[in-house]
């Protein structure tokens, strides 16, 4: 089974708990947006059996616009065959998830969002320098639910 993993590494802040490569300075993110198209140009010939998951991962992918998600999705469905049922997942951020971003990933192949909540609780929440507040948590869930999207949240 075949996937694709895209390593989104821009955040609005940093959680002190994290591991991962991030930045929170965004100025550079159309720059590697087309540098992801231009890796998976010269990967293209490393997959050659159908793809069944995409993911985004990161970082903190949702502070991708609507343009990013487009040039990214325009060259891997042109360069790799993508299973028409195959799971397109999101990882986002709770308080990225307004009512017109939600209706933009809907109108985009993801069918699937991971939610980085961490805590329902706003103290741990600021502790952890988590920038949604519990209420944010649970609209994100809501509004995705409701725009057909199934979900997992990270607590």
């Amino acid at each position: 089974m075949a996937g694709v993993y895209l390593h989104i590494p821009f955040c609005k802040s940093r959680c002190n708990y994290c591991d991962y490569f991030s930045s929170a300075n965004e100025s550079r993110l159309d720059d590697y947006v087309k540098s992801l198209c231009v890796e998976a140009q010269i990967r293209k010939n490393e997959l050659n059996e159908n793809i069944n998951t995409i993911y985004f991962g990161g970082g903190t992918p949702s502070r991708l616009q609507q343009t990013h998600f487009e040039q990214i999705f325009a060259i891997l469905f042109e360069l790799f065959s993508i299973n028409p049922d195959a799971e397109i997942t999101l990882e986002a951020n709770p308080d990225d998830f307004s009512p017109e971003y939600i209706e933009t990933l809907a109108a985009l192949p993801f069918n699937r969002l991971s939610i980085g909540i961490q805590s329902f609780d706003d103290r741990e929440l600021t502790f952890l320098n988590r920038r949604h507040t519990k209420q944010q948590a649970v609209d994100a869930v809501k509004h995705a639910q409701q725009a057909g999207f199934t979900i997992s949240i990270s607590i």
